[in-house]
Parts: C-alpha cells; sequence; structure tokens
C-alpha cells in the first residue's frame, strides 16, 4: 500500500509539473482565425496575410500587456487581410478575372473595420504607454521581449494609421461593383436555365428567337455598368497598389533616358543612399559602421561624410589616420577635420605633417588640432607659423588652437586680433577668448559685447558656451549696460538656458571691501567696486548698525560668492559679508512648469522683465 501511494505521489507530481510547463509556455501562434471564425475559409488561402509568416504573440503573464497584445495582432491582421484583398480584387478586375471571393471577404470586413480604424489612434497611445511603463512592471529578459514585441506593434500600427482610411475605401467600392456584379450573374443564369429546363418552352419558335435578344441587352447593361465603375476606382490608389504605380513610372523613364543619363541617375541615386546611411548611423551613435563606410565606399564624397560624421561623434581615430594615409584629395580634408575634432594626442605626428600641407584647411585644422593636444612644441609652431600666416583661414585655426592652452600670456594675442580688419579673424579672436575661458577673457569679451554692437551676439553666445560662475556674472553684467532689445533677449535665454535660476548682488559703493565676518571692523578678504556681480549665499538673522557717511544706518549683512581681486589667490572665488545697503540684489526666476519664461527682477527698485521679452512687464501677484 506504501508503495503504490509513493506512485500516486510521483505521476501526480509530474502531471503537475507537466502542467505547469504547457501553463507557462511563453509564446503561441497567432491565425487569421483569432481574428474572427468567420474568415476559416480564408485561412491559408492567397488573402490571408499570415500564409507566408509565422506570427507569434508572447505571454508575459500580465493582463494588460497580454490584452493589448493580442488586440493589436487583431487590428494589423485585419488591415492586412483588407489590404490584401483590395489588391487582389483590383488586378482581377484589370484582366476580366471574377472575384466573388474578395467580394464575399468584403461583406466581413465593411462591418469590422470601422471600429477597428476608429480605436487605432488609441492603440497607438497605449502602445507608446506601455513600452514606457515596461522597465516598471518586469525584470531580467522579459524586460526585453516585451519591449521588442511592443516595438514591432507600434512600427506595424503607424505604419497602417495613414493608409487604414485607404483601405475601408477600398473595400466600400469593391462591395459597391458586388451589388452589379451578382447582378449580372443573375441574369445569365436566367438566361441559361430557359435552354437546359422543361423541353416544352423550347417548342416555341417565337420564344427562341426572342431570348437571344434579351440576353444581348441585359449582357450589355451590367458590362456598361462594371465600365463606369472601373474607371472610377482608378483614380484611387491604395496600399502597395502606388509601389507597382511608381515602377511603372520608373520603367517608363529608363525607356527614354540614355546610357549616360542613366549612368548619372544611379550615381545621384548611389550618393543619397549613402548619406541616408551615414546620417542613420550618426543619429544611432554607430562609429563602428560609419568607420566601414569611410574605408569601403566606393563615392568619396559619402566617405567624406563618414569622417565628418566620426569627427562629431568624437570616435574613430585609427579608421581616420588611415583615410588620411590612403584616401583622395577630396577625403583627406575631412579626415584632417574630423582628427582635429578628436584632438588626441596620438595623433600628433599627423597634426605637425599636416600644417606642412598645400591645402589651407588642411593646415587651418592641423594647428587647431595640435592645439588641443597641448604639446609644448605644438604650441611653438602655432606661434611663430600659424598665427603669422598670410592666410586668413590658417590664422583663424591658428587661433583657436593657441586658446586650448590656457595661458594666461596669450590673452593680450587674442585681444591684440580683435582690431584685424579681416571679419573673419575677429570673429576667431572671440571664440579663442571663449574657449581660453579665464576671467581676464571673459572682460574682453563683455568689452566687445558693449562696443562694437556687430560682434555683440557672438560675444554673448561665446560667453554662454563657459559654464562657468563668472560667465553668469558677466551675462547679468552685460544685461544691465546693454539697452538694445535684441541683445537683452539673448541674455535672458542664455540665463535660463543655463538655469542659472538665484539672487545676485550688484555692488553699488566704490572702494570698499569684503569681509570675512558681518562686522565692518572684521578683516577684509576682498577689493570691490562698483557695478561687480555676487552669487548670494544667505543674510544675517539679525541687523546691524554701520556708519555709511554721516548717517548711521540700520540694516542686515548678506553673505555673497565673488571673483577674487587678490593677486595670487589659490581660488578663482571668494566668499564674504557686505551690508545690504551696499548692494541692489537681481533675481532670476523661472516662470510656470514649461521651462520656456522666466523673470528678471531688480528687488530694490522693484524693476521686473520678461526674460524673452524685455518690453512685457511682469506683474507680480499682490500679498495679502
Amino acid at each position: 500500500m506504501f508503495q503504490k501511494g509513493q506512485d500516486i505521489i510521483w505521476k501526480g507530481s509530474l502531471w503537475v509539473v507537466l502542467f505547469l510547463f504547457v501553463g507557462c509556455t511563453s509564446t503561441k501562434p497567432f491565425q487569421l482565425t483569432d481574428v474572427s471564425p468567420k474568415y476559416r475559409e480564408y485561412q491559408g488561402s492567397e488573402l490571408d496575410p499570415h500564409k507566408s509568416k509565422n506570427v507569434i504573440i508572447p505571454v508575459t503573464k500580465n493582463r494588460k500587456y497580454d490584452t493589448f497584445i493580442e488586440e493589436a495582432h487583431k487590428t494589423i491582421a485585419l488591415l492586412e487581410f483588407g489590404e490584401n484583398i483590395a489588391l487582389r480584387a483590383d488586378s482581377k478586375k484589370t484582366v476580366g478575372e471574377p472575384v466573388e471571393k474578395e467580394m464575399q471577404a468584403a461583406a466581413y470586413l465593411e462591418e469590422d473595420l470601422p471600429s477597428v480604424i476608429t480605436r487605432l489612434p488609441e492603440l497607438i497611445q497605449t502602445n507608446q504607454s506601455l513600452i514606457d511603463s515596461t522597465p516598471n512592471d518586469f525584470d531580467g529578459p522579459t524586460i526585453g521581449r516585451v519591449t521588442r514585441e511592443l516595438g514591432t506593434i507600434l512600427e506595424s500600427l503607424q505604419q497602417y494609421s495613414p493608409k487604414a482610411i485607404g483601405i475601408q475605401n477600398a473595400i466600400r467600392n469593391l462591395r459597391a461593383d458586388s451589388s452589379n456584379y451578382n447582378q449580372g450573374r443573375d441574369i445569365a443564369e436566367m438566361d441559361v436555365k430557359p435552354e437546359t429546363a422543361d423541353p416544352i418552352l423550347i417548342e416555341s419558335d417565337s420564344e427562341t428567337q426572342k431570348k437571344p435578344e434579351k440576353v444581348s441587352v441585359k449582357k450589355e447593361d451590367p458590362s456598361k455598368k462594371i465600365s463606369i465603375k472601373r474607371l472610377n476606382r482608378k483614380t484611387k490608389v491604395t496600399g502597395k497598389a502606388t509601389e507597382q504605380i511608381d515602377e511603372m513610372v520608373k520603367k517608363e523613364e529608363e525607356e527614354v533616358l540614355s546610357d549616360e543619363e542613366k549612368k548619372d541617375k544611379e550615381y545621384t541615386e548611389q550618393i543619397r543612399n549613402g548619406l541616408v546611411q551615414v546620417f542613420r548611423w550618426e543619429y544611432y551613435r554607430k562609429p563602428k559602421y560609419l568607420e566601414k563606410i569611410l574605408a569601403t565606399h566606393p563615392i568619396p564624397r559619402v566617405r567624406s561624410a563618414a569622417a565628418l560624421a566620426l569627427g562629431r561623434l568624437k570616435a574613430g581615430r585609427v579608421a581616420l589616420q588611415t583615410a588620411i594615409n590612403k584616401d583622395g584629395y577630396q577625403v583627406r580634408p575631412a579626415a584632417y577635420k574630423a582628427l582635429s575634432d578628436l584632438g588626441d594626442k596620438r595623433s600628433l605626428s599627423y597634426f605637425i605633417a599636416g600644417t606642412k600641407a598645400e591645402d589651407p584647411e588642411v593646415i587651418s585644422v592641423s594647428f587647431e588640432g595640435l592645439g588641443k593636444t597641448k604639446d609644448p612644441a605644438g604650441r611653438e609652431l602655432i606661434l611663430t607659423q600659424g598665427i603669422a600666416s598670410e592666410y586668413v583661414v590658417i590664422v583663424s585655426g591658428a587661433l583657436r588652437g593657441l586658446a586650448y592652452h590656457k595661458l594666461d600670456a596669450d590673452v593680450e594675442i587674442f585681444d591684440r586680433f580683435l582690431k584685424s580688419q579681416e571679419p573673419e579673424i575677429k570673429e576667431a579672436a572671440i571664440e579663442a577668448l571663449a574657449i581660453h575661458g579665464s576671467r581676464e577673457s571673459l572682460r574682453i569679451l563683455e568689452r566687445v559685447a558693449t562696443e562694437d554692437p556687430t560682434l555683440a551676439l557672438l560675444a554673448i553666445d561665446e560667453i554662454t558656451k563657459n559654464p562657468s560662475l563668472s560667465a553668469t556674472f558677466a551675462l547679468i553684467r552685460l544685461n544691465e549696460s546693454l539697452t538694445d532689445e535684441k541683445f537683452t533677449k539673448r541674455i535672458g535665454e542664455s540665463l535660463l538656458q543655463r538655469k542659472a535660476f538665484g539672487k545676485y548682488a550688484i555692488i553699488l559703493v566704490e572702494d570698499d571691501y569684503l569681509r570675512a565676518e558681518a562686522n565692518e571692523r572684521s578683516k577684509p578678504i576682498s577689493y570691490i567696486k562698483e557695478k561687480e556681480i555676487g552669487l548670494i549665499l544667505s543674510e544675517t538673522k539679525k541687523e546691524f548698525a554701520v556708519r555709511m557717511g554721516e548717517n548711521i544706518v540700520t540694516d542686515k549683512y548678506i553673505q555673497v560668492k565673488m571673483e577674487s581681486t587678490l593677486p595670487g589667490a589659490r581660488s578663482a572665488f571668494v566668499s564674504g559679508w557686505v551690508f545690504y545697503p551696499k548692494i541692489d540684489i537681481i533675481e532670476v526666476k523661472q516662470l510656470g512648469s514649461d521651462g520656456n519664461s522666466g523673470k528678471y527682477s531688480q528687488l530694490k527698485k522693484g524693476k521686473h522683465k520678461n526674460l524673452f521679452n524685455p518690453e512685457k512687464e511682469v506683474k507680480l501677484p499682490k500679498k495679502d
């Protein structure tokens, strides 16, 4: 008895394991009958969209996802089925073949398609939300499997969304034709039956003579109606029929074109396809594919585009150096430009060789690349050959390259080239000052913005590229000194872009000190002067009485962070205290939740303006 009990338990466990294994299977096949049993007769036929492909629906064990995936596959299958029917019926009618099977299927589709098409936008929206929530609902390899399935479904839904109405119209037109077709078929059957029916009816000669006349008249009317319908439907092209028309147009064009024109067209198409591939792999950040294009594509223009894309991605150094060694004159400048964008020290020998090239563009980017390596020998070449060149483009590249060394002695050189008569050299000097990024460089850029309106916007943009607090101070100083709306609007956009929200202090007094403590007798730690900017950190809770001239003023102390003015200071910034009446407070504040609006306020003077529209006043809510 004990042995039998063990056998029963073992067999029961085996069945449980088998049941769980079957229940835990992750996929199931999808067929046309899963859409509706009424399509059973079309399953496996030429109209079945699943005849040539095996569609597998994964089971996620999450009811929300499984319900959506099943509904989405039904929708896609129904639209594919409708497209197949419309195209097949159209091709059959063109050659005069009967379309009874297609018309019967169209009757079913005419009932199902409207609700499916109405639900399409909602399905696409649900699909996107499920993709976003997949990492929260699944873990491990299941995330990738579910995300891949939802991505495939989304691609199919987006593909059929613009074609859905066209498919529905094609099915309606097919049904409109079917009534005429059935009527013609019934008439033909009526004409044939008297000939094979009761022989008594055939005894009358007059009747037999009249019947052919009836048959001829009745057969003409349906044929005319059908021909009219065909003419109307030819103006409506849905689904893949457009591809067939395009192919016919291409064939006609190819017959007209000469051999030389065909070659030019093929060459242009090859360039277009190659550039599309370059843009695609750059967008998806796939440098390996770009390196392959650079090494193997037959057209130099495409290889040049691949080289420049590698430079923007900061990748492919070895491939670019190989292109410089082996490729032609059209690709080498692009490879040098990309190599300069990388600025790798391992490319130093290529940059030195590039400074001796014949092409000024190659020489220019080589000097810029030399500067990025920060090699002392490269700096010497820039100073002795680069900025002394007679070519404007070479001098511009050399100035940018020199700026990457970030030496204080070079600021004077950039300032000197700002006086050049060549606009391109002036712009290069401004870019160099921004690359240098020191406090002295930013002050020179401020001066350019205030003194030269033609270069003001460029100077503001270059200051914006510098992420330091000094650049923020420079922008606020410019906002206080410039009056032109287009400049202040650009400054406002820059402050919002760098999220420079907070309160800033503008020094109102001349010849004063930043104190180590909130006390006028405290140790001075930095010299301050009028119109200097500082970031407000805090304020004292209590007020102090301070003599200012002949008056005694009572107010709080404000702690600010400012640029250090002490020579040889370890840090570029210093924090200390200043008496509140000696400063004006500027507040940069974000408005709303869209992240595209902001307010610039002077708290003491009560002046407020919109950062994007300086002329539009910002109304503050009234305090209760």
